[in-house]
């Protein structure tokens, strides 16, 4: 009945879906977390904390403390001497395009100098360069499968695109602020062939606005700032003094043996028929290393639409409705994804349906914390519920789990309703 009734309401379209084009997918999404609160929670709210088996928090690159035993040599402090050479060069105008004169896959990026250099916006406002500075890259070799949604009015619908993004996030190094110049990162199996930052005056827009050059047999990269936001006061032209923020860049010679950061089971729902929770449309195990590598095994596909899980079509591999307790059989598929990953929450499961006017929607499942999960995280090794048996009767702790009044809830279950592999 409750399948029946959120179906009934997802037919209904509200007055705002013309001005919003993604209101059908944002009501269905709307629809499943009421559905999920109400089967599990008892009236009571998902604990605010839950983080559906992930680990949610931003990875740092490996800890200062580790670089040693791991076989580094850390670069020493800058020097005040070192300061000055390095400040005669980069406070000097430069080209408006500058190569790369390294390409070092491993490497530490360590803070030297950020500028004082005043800027005039488009409406006449006064801006500090380096203090609009806050993200710094370096170029990522593989790049990461971005998916993006455009609403085209012709079509009426979202025409989807996929990129590769190459920009690798220099974790924890994010102002520049340089209030300790020993400020120092390690990158592992990245790349000095560019680097960028991204303008806090404009929204993020990243610039590739660097120069590298080499100074007393030591190589250093410096920034020039710049702003292109749509409004005058986030418009702000360079000036080619790259001199805004300065980095070190020290090639990392030891040797870091590659080792499994984060594995698991990840089960999920693709919003397809709301209300069964059986979370077996897709499951896979997953494994991701400390280079990002990242291996999947499918073990189940009980979904009716279409699923890819980090740009592979379940389908195509597996088949459907297959290893969920309906008769159909498929051997586990095993595969290295194309792109590497940090994590096993960015692992990417993105479901595309159609509906009876042959429009396609695409949409990535979530996990977010706190809110009604459409995957989740669970230990190597779980059994998944059979087609249309619901978490809530199979695992009885779940409801538990998911309010923050238990701890664990994947020891007890229903054998009779879980699929033995």
């Amino acid at each position: 009945m409750l399948t029946v009734a959120v179906l009934a309401m997802a037919s209904c379209s509200k007055n705002t879906d013309v001005s919003n084009p993604n209101a059908v997918q944002e009501n269905k999404e709307a629809q499943y977390a009421d559905a999920f609160v109400k089967t599990f929670c008892d009236g009571q709210k998902i604990a605010s904390n839950q983080t559906w088996g992930f680990n949610q928090t931003k990875a740092a690159n490996p800890n200062g403390n580790e670089w040693a035993s791991d076989g580094y040599t850390v670069p020493g402090a800058i020097t005040e001497q070192e300061l000055a050479d390095v400040l005669a060069v980069f406070n000097q105008k430069g080209e408006a395009q500058y190569t790369a004169k390294v390409n070092w896959s491993n490497f530490f990026v360590q803070q030297v100098y950020k500028g004082v250099a005043h800027y005039t916006a488009g409406n006449g406002g006064d801006v500090l360069g380096s203090a609009h500075m806050d993200w710094l890259c370096a170029y990522d070799p593989v790049g990461k499968e971005e998916t993006q949604y455009t609403w085209n009015p012709a079509t009426n619908q979202n025409d989807v695109t996929t990129t590769v993004n190459h920009d690798d996030h220099i974790n924890n190094f994010n102002n520049g602020d340089c209030k300790d110049y020993n400020g120092i990162m390690l990158m592992v199996n990245s790349s000095t062939q560019r680097f960028g930052f991204k303008a806090s005056e404009d929204n993020g827009h990243v610039f590739y606005n660097f120069r590298m050059e080499e100074i007393n047999g030591n190589y250093y990269v410096g920034f020039d700032f710049e702003a292109a936001g749509q409004n005058p006061n986030e418009q702000v032209a360079r000036d080619y003094v790259y001199d805004d923020w300065i980095v070190k860049i020290v090639p990392a010679d030891g040797v870091t043996p590659d080792e499994v950061k984060e594995q698991g089971r990840i089960i999920c729902e693709d919003l397809g028929t709301i209300g069964d929770f059986d979370f077996n449309d897709v499951v896979f195990d997953a494994k991701v290393w400390k280079s990002g590598k990242t291996e999947i095994t499918l073990l189940a596909a009980g979904g009716q639409l279409d699923i890819s899980v980090a740009g592979v079509n379940v389908g195509d591999v597996m088949g459907k409705m297959v290893n969920t307790g309906t008769g159909n059989t498929h051997d586990p598929y095993y595969f290295v994804a194309a792109n590497k990953y940090n994590s096993l929450i960015d692992i990417p499961i993105v479901v595309r349906s159609t509906d009876a006017a042959g429009n396609v929607t695409s949409y990535e499942l979530t996990a977010k914390m706190g809110e009604a999960p459409q995957k989740i995280c669970v230990p190597v090794g779980f059994k998944w519920c059979k087609e249309y048996k619901s978490l809530s009767s199979v695992y009885p702790g779940f409801k538990n789990w998911s309010t923050g009044a238990a701890s664990t809830w994947t020891g007890s279950f229903d054998a009779n309703n879980v699929y033995e592999e």
